[in-house]
Formats: C-alpha cells, sequence, structure tokens
C-alpha cells in the first residue's frame, strides 16, 4: 500500500484485523522487518502476519516430513505428536492425504507459533505393565547350582 492509502480508516480496520489474529509485539516487529526488504508489501493484515509467522516455521522440522512421519505412527517430536492429536490419530492413519494434509498445514502452523509462544507440548509417557508371570533372569550362580542337580538326578544320586 503506498503512503497516502493509509487514512484513519485504513489504520483502524488494520489495528482490528491484527488483534483479532493476535499478533504479538515481536512478531509485528519482524513481519515489519521482512515487509520493508519485499518488492511489494502486504496488502492485507493476514499476509503481513504470515511473514512473521511462516518465518517462525523455520525453526522446526519440515512440515510435511513430520506430516508423513506423524502418518505411520512416528510422532517422536512433541511438535508433531501435538499437531496429529489435533488432526485426529485415526483420520492421519485412515485419512485421505488430501483431506488430512491442509488441516495438518493449518494446526502445524498454530502449533508452532503457539510453540515459539512458550508453551511447551509432551508427547505422553507409555507406561508398560510388568508381567508378574515372566520366568526371572537366572545369574550363573543359580544355572551351576541347577546344572549339578540334574547331573547327580541322571548319576543316581538323590538329594
Amino acid at each position: 500500500m503506498k503512503d497516502e492509502d493509509w487514512e484513519i480508516d485504513t489504520i483502524t480496520v488494520w489495528h482490528i484485523a491484527l488483534n483479532d489474529l493476535q499478533i504479538t509485539p515481536h512478531e509485528f516487529t519482524l513481519a515489519k522487518r521482512k515487509s520493508l526488504s519485499l518488492q511489494w508489501p502486504p496488502t492485507a493484515p493476514a499476509d503481513f502476519l504470515a511473514l512473521a509467522r511462516l518465518s517462525s516455521l523455520a525453526n522446526y522440522p519440515d512440515m510435511r516430513q513430520a506430516y508423513l512421519d506423524a502418518a505411520n505412527q512416528r510422532t517422536d517430536c512433541p511438535i508433531a505428536y501435538e499437531t496429529a492429536r489435533r488432526v485426529g490419530f485415526s483420520q492421519m492413519r485412515h485419512g485421505y492425504e488430501y483431506i488430512t494434509y491442509p488441516i495438518w498445514q493449518k494446526h502445524y502452523a498454530e502449533v508452532c507459533t503457539e510453540h515459539s509462544r512458550g508453551i511447551e507440548f509432551k508427547n505422553p509417557q507409555v507406561l508398560q505393565i510388568a508381567d508378574s508371570n515372566a520366568p526371572a533372569a537366572i545369574d550363573e550362580l543359580t544355572s551351576d547350582e541347577w546344572i549339578a542337580n540334574i547331573r547327580a538326578i541322571l548319576a543316581g544320586d538323590k538329594k
């Protein structure tokens, strides 16, 4: 937009839109700095904000690779796990990619933005139940004792 296009109505609309989009001061500064180097500056508040939010994705795993890992149930990254949770694990496993990937793109950007603002995501801790009927590991002393007993039985000695 040209300088003469910035009337009070335009400023008010941008103010309302950027507040509705929940822009942070850091995002505003980053988007402002990036917009100065563009040949054509953004003409919509959402485009302006995208300059900051899409650059924040650069600090995270590749969106496409994270999607493929999550679709194959490999969610070691907490960001990918949270995104898959929001999309839906069943949808990720069984849904068509042309449906799930656009949803993934939306949620992945949201999760990355939330994480960059300080929200921590964690993968759930998997608890395993021990099998109480499983045979105990036998140490060398116990195995030597059992072998001696078996040899004694086979030799005809009864203990």
